[in-house]
């Protein structure tokens, strides 16, 4: 289900004109086939659906009248990721494309110029013919892993998966994100709270001291989960950032040792004469 189907189940669910026979022949696969948004199917909305439908059907009204916001914020604040993608990968296969023609043409003149000079060692590049795929395969490595940060992320800002930073990933990506994504969820859950009380934090509290003051805490609502999600887009760009910044140093480091080993024994053919 992805979060077009859910907010037209939302949408039906939330009709007080609707008897329950109708809002059952308006939810069948046949009439949900119609909705194919952007997004791929999200655990996420299953769940919430899942929720809204097992409760009573005044609950279920109000639930789903809270959640009718939740695909256009969804789309607002998602994670754009294929500039990224794409700059990565051409960065990389200009690298390795780089340092082919440099093995085949660059290394190979200099090593013919500086053989006319018998008083030095011919073996100058021997340790950089023995290493020099070394920064190629720790860029591939680097490179996949911030792939993976960036296809998670996406899937993140789009709320496709209950738990997306479990295991490893929880260690991986920074602690206020992983706690931003938390929070989010735990207000998704919110107006679910007769049938799962989730996790309590200081944004559903203060939902629920609205709620019991008599402020329809609905506005409330959408205003959280906008200011959750415009944080975790903003972290995640951060954090993508601050890997690239990583990435682009093993670059110039790189470079810098292959123009190093180049002008070596150009200087040295200079001193000679």
């Amino acid at each position: 289900m992805n979060w077009e189907q859910f907010g037209y189940l939302c949408r039906i669910n939330s009709s007080a004109q609707l008897s329950k026979s109708d809002k059952l022949r308006l939810s069948e696969k046949a009439s949900l086939s119609i909705y194919q948004g952007d997004n791929d199917d999200s655990e996420l909305a299953k769940a919430l659906v899942v929720g809204v439908v097992s409760q009573d059907e005044i609950a279920a009204q109000k639930s789903a009248t809270y959640y009718q916001c939740l695909p256009k914020l969804i789309n607002d604040f998602k994670f754009e990721h294929k500039g990224w993608l794409v700059y990565l990968t051409f960065v990389f296969a200009f690298f390795c494309l780089s340092s082919l023609l440099y093995q085949l043409f660059v290394v190979p003149a200099f090593i013919d110029m500086y053989s006319m000079n018998q008083q030095h060692d011919h073996n100058i590049f021997d340790s950089y013919f023995r290493y020099w795929y070394v920064p190629i395969i720790l860029l591939f490595l680097l490179l996949s892993l911030i792939l993976s940060a960036i296809l998670k992320l996406k899937n993140a800002s789009v709320l496709s998966e209950l738990k997306p930073f479990s295991g490893l990933f929880k260690v991986f990506f920074p602690r206020k994100l992983v706690k931003n994504y938390e929070t989010l969820t735990a207000i998704l859950f919110f107006p679910l709270s007769s049938v799962n009380s989730g996790v309590t934090t200081t944004e559903t509290k203060h939902l629920y001291e609205c709620e019991a003051l008599g402020l329809n805490a609905q506005n409330e609502f959408e205003v959280l989960l906008q200011q959750q999600l415009k944080q975790f887009n903003q972290r995640a760009k951060y954090f993508i950032n601050k890997l690239i910044i990583v990435y682009g140093a093993v670059i110039v480091v790189s470079i810098y040792l292959f123009v190093s080993a180049a002008y070596k024994p150009l200087f040295m053919y200079g001193e000679v004469l």
